[in-house]
């Protein structure tokens, strides 16, 4: 594994905000302007756009729910949106959206059933607790993404879609195989982005093999790791803000978080819930079902764990639901206690509610996750070592860390 220095999930030193003339006043750019930036690649008024985003057998959330409110936004500003996305897990159709035909990669480039059968055994076993994950690179190797078939396949998917639908341009969502198709198309070219997928953060080229043999097949420049191919993008869009993701690169927009949250001026409502998710592949749902059942149960903080991988259930003021509406909810929360996903620390933000972030070894993960303890916004729970922040919130962290460590330790959640 070779990993480029930095990986260790630390942020960089605190950068100049100001310098930066990408930066945008405040925490976020209202997602609106969104369209407004991707619009300026093409200069047009109304386009079309082939949004194209990464797929996985595994439950990822990220991915498609950022393809769902860039598509909602693009329509709503009158430009017109087609997908080239896999029908997996994660995905739903979308009202007036065209779905052009796209590849499902299995994990490790197994075959499909053995590949669903992989991973219900992960997920019973827990052995995503254990995972080591050290780049986006890994991560699209464990996908099956990288491949040599699948890959060849996923670009001429969608090179055939980018013929069909002649976009004005290929949205990439962390899908190196779209911005492949598009450069062969020559279509202009916009992509997901974030600090840790900088190839100079983390990277682990020796999965880049397979890839490097389609590029060269193709007439296509060289790469050192696939993290490269997203700079052939004309815009990076990142979804977050520059305080997290400090990345000079002219090329780089920050948007904030794609879906809008819904913001008031009424008076702060009283914060007396717990919201939990954790995503995929840092803490089992069975585990942290029950880790916040022993140390919330019976009491009179009202704990809501959003997750698919169990069943849902209520029991007294413990709920249990594939997903709920985290704008009615996070305006009441005392802590949110979360993964570390890029999404998760976003809605944290917005919403001003702090943190308890369980990272795990995935390298974003720990990168935001220290992110958020830097900017005091949080704190960062990593094998049983976390600082007491003190919040300005209705109960500060201190007060809840006593309730929440009895039941929620790292060391009974890793071991």
């Amino acid at each position: 594994m070779t990993v480029i220095p930095s990986s260790s999930g630390k942020p960089p030193p605190q950068c100049d905000i100001k310098s930066s003339s990408r930066h945008k006043k405040g925490w976020m750019i209202l997602f609106k302007n969104q369209v407004d930036i991707v619009s300026k690649v093409k200069g047009s008024p109304i386009m079309k756009v082939l949004i194209a985003p990464m797929a996985a057998m595994a439950p990822t959330n990220g991915p498609f729910s950022r393809t769902a409110a860039l598509c909602q936004a693009l329509r709503d500003a009158g430009h017109e949106v087609a997908l080239c996305a896999a029908v997996d897990v994660n995905y739903r159709p979308l009202d007036g959206v065209y779905n052009y035909e796209a590849p499902l990669p299995a994990p490790l480039g197994l075959p499909k059933a053995l590949g669903l059968l992989f991973i219900k055994m992960v997920q019973q076993l827990g052995l995503q607790e254990k995972a080591d994950v050290k780049s986006f690179e890994q991560v699209l190797f464990f996908t099956g993404a990288l491949k040599a078939g699948f890959f060849r396949k996923d670009v001429n998917c969608l090179r055939k879609a980018i013929a069909a639908y002649q976009p004005d341009l290929v949205y990439a969502e962390f899908r190196p195989a779209a911005l492949v198709a598009a450069r062969l198309e020559k279509v202009k070219r916009v992509t997901g982005y974030s600090y840790p997928v900088q190839p100079n953060y983390a990277a682990s080229p020796e999965f880049a093999g397979d890839v490097k043999q389609v590029l060269k097949a193709d007439g296509l420049p060289p790469v050192n790791s696939v993290l490269d191919i997203f700079d052939w993008a004309d815009l990076k869009i990142v979804p977050s803000s520059y305080e997290l993701e400090p990345i000079k690169d002219n090329r780089v927009v920050f948007t904030g978080p794609f879906s809008k949250p819904i913001l008031t001026a009424a008076a702060p409502q009283q914060r007396n819930k717990i919201i939990a998710y954790f995503g995929t592949g840092t803490i089992s749902a069975k585990k942290v079902v029950k880790t916040l059942t022993e140390a919330f149960g019976e009491t009179e903080t009202e704990v809501y764990i959003a997750t698919s991988q169990v069943k849902p259930c209520h029991d007294q003021n413990i709920f249990v639901a594939s997903r709920f509406d985290f704008a009615e909810l996070m305006p009441q929360a005392l802590v949110y206690l979360n993964h570390g996903g890029q999404n998760s620390v976003m809605t944290g933000l917005i919403y001003g509610v702090p943190q308890i972030i369980f990272p795990g070894n995935i390298f974003e993960r720990q990168y935001n996750a220290a992110s958020i303890e830097q900017l005091k916004a949080g704190l960062v729970d990593e094998l049983g070592s976390a600082s007491e922040i003190p919040i300005n919130t209705t109960k500060s962290i201190p007060e809840l860390t006593p309730f929440f460590r009895r039941g929620m330790s790292s060391e009974r959640l890793y071991h």
